[in-house]
């Protein structure tokens, strides 16, 4: 799905920092500037390119200023100029693989083919822009616009891996998944927000190109997309675990789904490695591709999350990413085609575990929340906005408004919703995308009911797993969820009586 894979220069693949930096303290000990140079932001001068940032300094810009650039760079360059570890492996190994490798730079032209053949990345590259390649340089997408018409592809087929804002607005405008590269983890926290995904090494970021080639769903031709949510397994590692396997084995088989999505909590055991180990072998049998969200009691037996994800990541079926590391381990998208055209997203998002909460000035116990990274992350990746669902473990606070005793709910009210610890304001920021068309959780075993709010439908799961904590004899079961390429939803419960 991905043919292009685009990348910043300067911070991204090569150290120049130092250079960059040392140029303009000796050039502004020859020519005095305007405005200090100590005063302009380090991100700022490091981001921008030679002429803008002399324009910052002199008020314009003279050619003799930027010759004295250019000799400078001349004299320095061999001293302080150096790839990051593994960059070149990574282009070697990304190169083989068939990717064509693009260069978006705020760099002089000149300057950046200089550069990469000194440290020897020249030959990776299919196509270069730089600033003077460009009429409106970054954070304009220009650049990427125009490595889609050299390359051929759609916004969805190409990745920007960059450092700076610059890089993360020019793919945004653009409509291309970012990247974000932080080499010495030095990057601002706010840095984060503009990105959909964070890595720190060359082969991490290589993990997350392959993976994300996993992150696209085709739609059946001429039908709605059948999808089936599993929620609350509680898998144990005793005899109930039979019941809930044969339950998914006939819904999986009578419905016969196009994908199938678990909502947290699929074990709640001390053999937790084990037990999401034969849940991916189980999953396999169908050919049926499938995901997961973590719950509240995954963890259980103090297992990380990272663990667990290791020990089902090589499950043939499974379309999952953990996602940023500092939002959690399971936020992530996955893009719905329907003849090779992205017409809707499938939004994962992890609802963490418990946490304190100031409440009416009291330190206060509640569930996991969605923080504001979370947020602003959604806010991101649903920027080009496509008719979409999220899926995630523990309830938002509106499934407060609804009692048992309403009309506005369609299905079983059999406890008292236990929600997310305070109000982060997810829902209204799934509202203003204009395009979220419902959400889907689990968390409490005893309701299956739904209703509408601004036009999004809010729908626990019916629980599918064994594990007891209320009323015996109740039926276990599934969500059925319809989603069409025009982003029409339809959902419905189905119930095993006999489970």
């Amino acid at each position: 799905m991905i043919k292009a894979i685009i990348f910043d220069m300067d911070g991204t693949l090569i150290n120049s920092d130092q250079l960059v930096l040392t140029i303009y303290q000796q050039l502004t000990e020859k020519y005095k500037p305007q405005i200090s140079f100590d005063s302009l932001h380090v991100n700022d001068v490091l981001a921008l390119s030679y002429p803008e940032v002399l324009e910052r300094l002199y008020g314009t810009f003279e050619q003799h200023y930027f010759d004295t650039i250019l000799d400078l760079h001349k004299d320095l360059k061999h001293t302080y100029l150096k790839a990051y570890p593994g960059v070149f492996e990574m282009l070697k190994t990304l190169k083989e693989k068939g990717y064509l490798l693009g260069l978006f730079t705020s760099e002089m032209h000149e300057i950046a083919i200089d550069e990469m053949k000194i440290l020897g990345l020249d030959q990776f590259f299919d196509h270069v822009i730089a600033f003077d390649d460009v009429k409106y340089p970054k954070p304009h997408p220009q650049g990427l616009l125009d490595m889609m018409n050299v390359f051929k592809c759609e916004p969805h087929e190409m990745i920007m891996v960059g450092d700076q804002l610059s890089d993360a607005h020019a793919a945004k405008s653009a409509g291309v998944y970012a990247i974000l590269m932080d080499h010495e983890k030095s990057r601002p926290k706010h840095f984060f927000d503009m990105y959909h995904h964070v890595v720190y090494d060359t082969k991490t970021l290589m993990n997350v190109i392959f993976n994300h080639e996993n992150m696209f769903l085709v739609m059946p031709k001429d039908q709605d997309l059948k999808m089936i949510q599993f929620t609350d397994l509680h898998l144990m590692n005793d005899e109930k675990d039979a019941k809930t396997y044969q339950l998914m084995t006939k819904i999986i088989r009578d419905e016969k789904p196009d994908f199938i999505v678990f909502t947290g909590d699929q074990t709640m055991s001390e053999h937790a490695i084990k037990l999401y180990q034969e849940l991916g072998l189980f999953m396999d049998q169908f050919e049926t591709p499938y995901t997961f969200v973590f719950g509240n009691h995954d963890g259980d037996g103090g297992h990380h999350y990272q663990s667990l994800i290791e020990s089902i990541r090589s499950s043939k079926n499974l379309k999952f990413d953990q996602g940023p590391i500092h939002l959690g381990y399971s936020n992530f998208n996955i893009t719905l085609l329907d003849e090779q055209k992205p017409v809707g997203r499938l939004t994962f998002m992890d609802s963490h575990i418990d946490d304190f909460f100031m409440i009416d000035g009291k330190k206060t116990w509640g569930y996991g929340v969605f923080s504001k990274e979370q947020i602003a992350w959604y806010q991101r990746v649903q920027s080009h906005a496509l008719p979409h669902l999220i899926f995630y473990h523990i309830p938002l606070p509106e499934m407060l408004e609804t009692t048992p005793e309403d009309t506005i709910h369609q299905g079983e009210y059999g406890e008292k919703p236990s929600v997310q610890g305070i109000n982060t304001g997810f829902f209204e920021a799934a509202r203003k995308t204009g395009q979220a068309k419902g959400m889907f959780f689990g968390h409490d075993h005893y309701n299956d009911y739904s209703y509408v709010k601004n036009g999004i439908v809010l729908a626990y799961g019916r629980v599918s797993g064994h594990y007891d904590y209320g009323p015996a004899g109740y039926a276990r079961g599934a969500r059925v969820i319809t989603f069409s390429k025009y982003g029409a939803l339809k959902t419905y419960v189905i119930k095993y009586l006999n489970s």
